[in-house]
């Protein structure tokens, strides 16, 4: 058998089964690592959040063949802490911590998702889910306890629910400050459930501005604010603001009247409305020359009966006697009403067409 049979036949056919073999084998050995959990999710259910921080743990193996390196733990959230190994050899298991703050968690059933980074191009992020549900040491029904839109000299009450979580001696709650110009309130057991109610009680300030002489035409409304605090016998505390919008009795729209640029035998027309929290009648309306206010067309009542009815909201024509009238108008109207001890106060704007000048003119000549 020559050289050449002997090399192509039997020595290089060996060759390259080792060749193979070795390509094989270090294949195998350079398997990288992969980060598995035995659980991709940790579910800490419901905490009481008086109770302090809560602990869990889970366990991750590296299933590669290669060392793998913890790169970088991210939490997802605020209330949650992760720790674990820095590196783990092939087929090793590690511990991964899970420290929650339930002080904030979310009330509500709230998930999180933490991600591991690693240097395995397998996994380089290994997801883990974070469930829990906190249960508040004490809650209140309402963030905010808002009256609204209130009127002066009227009283007005609030219910707000208290549910208190943690064992304490109940008795010990405490309402403050003590005393309020404006607020009472008072605490009793609730019927139907295991919590209180609290009945929040709001005197309107009299005076729906600082001065008694403001008038209508000002609708900006005065605004209430303050805070109550729920103390318990623990040192701790819940806060609950209380707002209103202090407005007058009564309201008016439009808060002027302006009849525009006119002809000088024209004898144009417009409206208004007055609104009220309650029934009211017009005591008295006092209009200046020129003017005249009548009920509008569509009622048959003559002005006297119309505003002796009780109504929640009245509405008037104002018609202005322009050839009788100087070029131009600025006036007032007053009315006085049941709802209200001060006077309602319409300013009433117009100005005659001057055929002889324009408008800017015969306005400067009246002023």
């Amino acid at each position: 058998m020559s050289k050449r049979t002997i090399f192509t036949t039997i020595i290089f056919p060996i060759l390259l089964v080792a060749v193979l073999v070795v390509v094989l084998v270090n294949n195998q050995q350079e398997l990288p690592g992969e980060l598995v959990f035995t659980e991709n999710k940790v579910n800490f259910g419901t905490i009481p959040e008086w109770e302090g921080t809560v602990t869990r743990s889970v366990k991750a193996r590296n299933i590669g063949k290669t060392t793998l390196k913890i790169n970088r733990i991210k939490a997802g959230c605020s209330y949650a802490k992760i720790t674990g190994p820095e590196l783990l050899q092939p087929n090793e298991e590690g511990t991964f911590t899970v420290v929650l703050d339930p002080k904030i968690v979310p009330s509500d059933a709230t998930a999180a998702t933490a991600i591991i980074f690693t240097d395995s191009p397998r996994t380089p992020q290994v997801y883990l889910t974070i469930v829990a549900t906190a249960k508040q040491f004490a809650t209140l029904s309402a963030d905010i306890c808002d009256f609204g839109q209130i009127i002066p000299e009227t009283t007005y009450d609030k219910k707000i629910r208290l549910c208190v979580n943690a064992p304490l001696d109940l008795e010990a709650i405490r309402l403050l400050p003590s005393s309020h110009t404006s607020l009472s309130w008072e605490m009793s057991p609730d019927p139907n459930s295991e919590c209180f109610i609290i009945t929040i009680q709001l005197q309107s300030p009299e005076k729906w501005k600082q001065e008694n002489t403001e008038t209508l035409s000002d609708n900006s409304p005065d605004l209430f604010s303050s805070i109550l605090t729920v103390a318990f016998p623990n040192e701790r505390t819940l806060s609950l603001p209380i707002t209103a919008s202090i407005v007058r009795p009564v309201t008016v729209q439009p808060t002027n009247l302006s009849f525009g640029i006119v002809d000088k035998d024209a004898n144009p027309s417009t409206e208004f409305t007055i609104s009220a929290k309650k029934d009211f009648k017009v005591k008295s309306i006092q209009v200046p020359d020129y003017l005249q206010i009548a009920v509008p067309d569509d009622w048959t009542q003559s002005l006297r009966a119309y505003n002796a009815y009780l109504h929640q909201e009245k509405r008037f024509k104002v018609f202005w006697d322009a050839p009788n009238s100087p070029i131009l108008l600025r006036e007032e109207i007053q009315i006085l009403t049941t709802a209200d001890k001060t006077s309602i106060t319409i300013p009433v704007y117009g100005l005659i067409h001057n055929q002889e000048s324009n408008s800017k003119t015969a306005f400067s000549t009246e002023e």
